[in-house]
């Protein structure tokens, strides 16, 4: 009798062990999923419509498919991209200088968050009635970039370089030199900082001219398809006289803009 006692009695707390245990497995994934915050995107946050490029320099990303886009900086450049994949773009350049230019990009996609990226483009980078004697009095380049992004399009920071010819019809500089060679790096770099505002901050440096320019400012995105760039870029040198650096006193002031025709989805 004893013996069937302590064996009722082991079963039963048996019994309340495991249905303690069976509770504990299904209600407290219950009570955890009360308390997990899942990690999707903020949607009070409106999504960059300008992830192609900074102030000046470009980002490794393109436009998707059939993605148009408009741009102008400081009133004088206006462009035109259209996206030919989601992976290749294609871009004309005009402006009040006689700019007329054309560019392909390629994106490379490593991950989600490294993207390879190359530029090439030409054309005819200004017009200049400055030599009566010559028929022509243009300026003309070709070249190409290539550049790595690291992020999203939202925040992210690209690092690059460049190699461009400059070719003149006419004593540009007034030391007889007509082509100018050009090698640049650059980094640049941009975070979401609110609902519709971003910081956005660029440094180039022309190496074989010891020259240099750092932008910085905000973008603000108006409605989901224009995005408004306000900035200042100082300039500097490196004088080789005195093997000093040299900054220009004032600031250039950045405006541009961008405008991605269709809804940014």
């Amino acid at each position: 009798m004893r013996k069937l006692s302590l064996l009722l009695l082991f079963i039963g707390l048996a019994f309340f062990i495991n249905a303690q245990e069976v509770d504990y497995v299904i209600k407290d994934p219950e009570k955890n999923k009360e308390h997990i915050i899942p990690n999707a995107p903020d949607n009070n946050k409106i999504p960059n419509p300008d992830y192609t490029a900074y102030f000046l320099n470009a980002t490794a990303y393109t436009l998707d498919k059939k993605k148009m886009r408009l741009s102008g900086t400081d009133l004088f450049f206006i462009k035109a991209s259209y996206g030919l994949s989601d992976n290749l773009m294609a871009s004309f350049n005009i402006s009040l200088f006689g700019t007329f230019t054309g560019s392909l990009k390629c994106q490379l996609n490593l991950t989600e968050q490294i993207k390879l990226g190359a530029a090439f483009s030409g054309g005819r980078l200004f017009y200049a009635d400055v030599d009566i004697s010559s028929v022509d009095s243009s300026s003309y380049f070709g070249g190409g970039q290539a550049m790595i992004t690291l992020g999203d399009k939202q925040d992210n920071i690209t690092v690059g370089t460049g190699f461009y010819q400059i070719k003149n019809t006419f004593d540009l500089f007034g030391n007889g030199i007509e082509t100018l060679l050009i090698n640049n790096i650059y980094i640049g770099f941009q975070k979401q900082i609110g609902r519709k505002w971003y910081i956005m901050a660029e440094g180039n440096y022309f190496l074989n001219h010891r020259a240099f320019y750092i932008a910085a400012g905000v973008k603000v995105v108006v409605g989901d398809r224009i995005s408004l760039n306000l900035g200042i870029m100082p300039m500097g040198y490196n004088d080789p006289t005195n093997n000093q650096t040299i900054f220009e006193p004032i600031p250039i002031p950045l405006i541009s803009f961008r405008y991605l025709l269709g809804r940014n989805r």
